[in-house]
């Protein structure tokens, strides 16, 4: 078999670790993924940990590629039912979400998986805190509820246990909204 380049490896590779686990990829099982010599992984690459270098730095340019803007305008059932969508979408795309297994199947063993896990979750807690925010709750205890939720129902869609995020977004508004209600009850 004629490989074509890098991003045929690096495609192979992360399908091994994404879907294989990471202790399943070596050089010797990469070759025998793409039908070639060991011997000529090396021409490409020097080292299995320089295809997993290659597959952090591929997948975060690819993951920040995918953000999105704020729609900040409607209920707050329709906010944060936005934000969960889009990143619904993000963690559902064929094109990231080998990458998202791997960082979160390896978020603690490996490092530069840890970090990006750490990266995304701080991405998300910020755009939650900022709709939060803008909703006029100053709680924040309520963005890293919200926010931390969200990430666990977010991976569980890598093992494709899919929930209906919106849904949760519009429960989980609702809940805002009861909470303010039983605030102002209890003001004198």
């Amino acid at each position: 078999m004629k490989i074509r380049g890098k991003e045929e490896i690096l495609d192979a590779a992360l399908d091994i670790l994404a879907f294989d686990g990471p202790d399943r990829l070596s050089m010797q099982s990469l070759a025998e993924r793409l039908g070639m010599n060991k011997s000529s992984l090396y021409h490409w690459f020097r080292s299995k940990d320089e295809i997993v270098d290659m597959i952090f730095r591929e997948g975060h340019r690819k993951l920040m590629a995918k953000g999105f803007r704020l729609t900040l305008e409607g209920s707050a059932g329709d906010i944060l039912s936005e934000a969960a969508s889009r990143w619904q979408s993000i963690f559902t795309d064929d094109g990231i979400l080998p990458y998202l297994r791997v960082i979160f199947s390896m978020k603690f063993s490996d490092p530069r998986a840890k970090e990006e896990a750490r990266a995304i979750k701080l991405m998300i807690e910020s755009q939650i805190d900022v709709i939060i925010s803008s909703l006029g709750y100053s709680d924040r205890f309520l963005s890293i509820l919200f926010s931390s939720l969200l990430l666990q129902k977010l991976e569980n869609e890598l093992e494709e246990n899919h929930e209906d995020i919106e849904e949760y977004a519009k429960e989980f508004a609702s809940f805002l909204s009861d909470t303010e209600e039983r605030s102002q009850r209890r003001s004198p």
